[in-house]
């Protein structure tokens, strides 16, 4: 435990509030220079281009970026020896490349890296084999994520560091030994409160909810599950919110449509999607239309074969270069056209990790947003569920119920529910459980799958 972290545990919760604030404030530094501007006036600009000067700019894009990676980086460099990379003109030339994983920079990563870890900002990922992943990247990078974020958010009306926010994430800011029920810090720097995910048991939820009707937020963002968990509360237990906002911007997880309704039914707000990554993954993000456009600027995706499954390529990546990464992510592609006047092409669905399906009897995938649905039929009884599948013809279905709402015959629904969908070969197991705990990240998972 660091000196830092060690002060904050033993300090009293005001004190903490001014550890976060001052945390924020040096942050700004390299998030909100002289080039976050320019990338915001930028990407203004960029929404108003048509879709083929976008394309032409993202093979300019490509092109520097590939030679920026052979010239910088030496696990490039060695590579893509023997491949002529004039080749790459445009992002249907990169199946000339070969693909690389998150193992394999793992295992190479100083020699992937092109930049001094002096001053370079880190991003922090796990990998297959539960080694975490390091990457490295410049600050301008990092202000030209920033940019687009906030761009995305300022498009359907939400202007961050100007408007309250309220953040639902993985930091671990309330100490073990804490007994007061305050599960939320505030960072002055940008009007956000950030609440933990950690703590959201329905002995704590009211909580939670009283600091939201006190702080009134605008917006909400962070960890999918956490805003269902407490949007769940909310309608079972009939609460009132003296607060309306403007948007919701999920984080981290795949974003249900059942979830999605939830979101949208409690806090009278629309919920708008993106997607992107810690390893710096391209952007995609949800218009006013509710749309996912592709923001071009930001890089190249794929997909990997015949499959829904990506490949990214990513511009802003200089520090630890992402091209061609399978990053274990999946989208549904569209050729639909937006009314937004945003023109660039358009993501159907993200349908997220790879892993998040279960198998039917036969073999087949159900992935993760399909199986959540099973639940839109139920009671409004289920907290939370959690569904684990160790072998094929076998799925375990963890829940945690709300004891004054579910009838024992609610088991039998839940299980109608899954038989419609895998199949009566299937066997469904249902246990009670007093909670489902969260990932070290702070993640809720819905699926686990340990099926080879």
């Amino acid at each position: 435990m660091s000196k830092s972290q060690r002060i904050y545990d033993n300090s009293p919760i005001w004190f903490q509030n001014i550890m976060v604030s001052a945390k924020g404030y040096q942050n700004q530094g390299h998030r909100y220079g002289k080039k976050y501007w320019e990338f915001r006036e930028f990407y203004r600009n960029f929404d108003t281009w048509p879709l083929e000067r976008k394309l032409e700019y993202q093979n300019e894009q490509l092109r520097r970026f590939m030679e920026y990676a052979r010239t910088h980086s030496k696990f490039y460099r060695e590579l893509y020896e023997g491949i002529d990379l004039s080749r790459i003109r445009t992002p249907k030339d990169l199946k000339w490349l070969p693909i690389v994983d998150k193992e394999m920079l793992r295992e190479h990563i100083e020699d992937v890296i092109t930049i001094p870890r002096k001053g370079a900002l880190e991003g922090h990922t796990g990998g297959t084999t539960g080694k975490s992943l390091v990457v490295l990247n410049t600050v301008e990078d990092g202000m030209a994520r920033m940019a687009l974020l906030d761009h995305f958010k300022a498009r359907v009306g939400f202007e961050h560091r100007k408007m309250r926010r309220a953040t639902f994430n993985g930091k671990h800011i309330v100490p073990p030994k804490q007994i007061k029920k305050v599960f939320w810090r505030y960072n002055h720097s940008c009007k956000q409160m950030i609440y933990s995910s950690f703590h959201l048991s329905e002995k704590n939820l009211q909580a939670y909810i009283d600091s939201m009707n006190r702080f009134k937020p605008q917006s909400i963002d962070g960890f999918f599950t956490s805003m269902c968990d407490v949007a769940g509360y909310i309608e079972r237990n009939k609460i009132e919110l003296t607060f309306k906002p403007i948007a919701i911007f999920p984080t981290s997880e795949t974003v249900t449509q059942i979830g999605r309704e939830l979101l949208e039914r409690v806090f009278k707000c629309p919920v708008y999607n993106q997607y992107a990554s810690s390893e710096g993954a391209p952007f995609v993000t949800e218009c006013v239309e509710h749309h996912l456009h592709i923001e071009h600027a930001s890089g190249v995706f794929e997909n990997f074969e015949d499959s829904d499954e990506i490949l990214v390529t990513s511009f802003t990546t200089h520090g630890t270069p992402l091209i061609r990464y399978r990053i274990g992510d999946s989208m549904v592609f569209s050729n639909k056209k937006c009314a937004c006047g945003n023109d660039s092409l358009l993501v159907e669905e993200i349908q997220g990790r790879s892993l998040d399906f279960l198998y039917t009897s036969e073999g087949a995938k159900i992935n993760g947003g399909n199986i959540a649905n099973l639940f839109k039929n139920m009671p409004n009884s289920i907290i939370r569920a959690q569904l684990i599948q160790e072998k094929i013809g076998e799925i375990k279905i963890l829940i945690e119920i709300d004891q004054k709402r579910y009838k024992p015959e609610f088991d039998n629904l839940l299980k109608d529910e899954f038989g419609h969908k895998f199949g009566l070969e299937t066997k469904i197991t249902i246990e009670h459980v007093d909670g489902i705990p969260r990932e070290k990240s702070g993640k809720y998972r819905l699926i686990v799958n340990s099926v080879l």
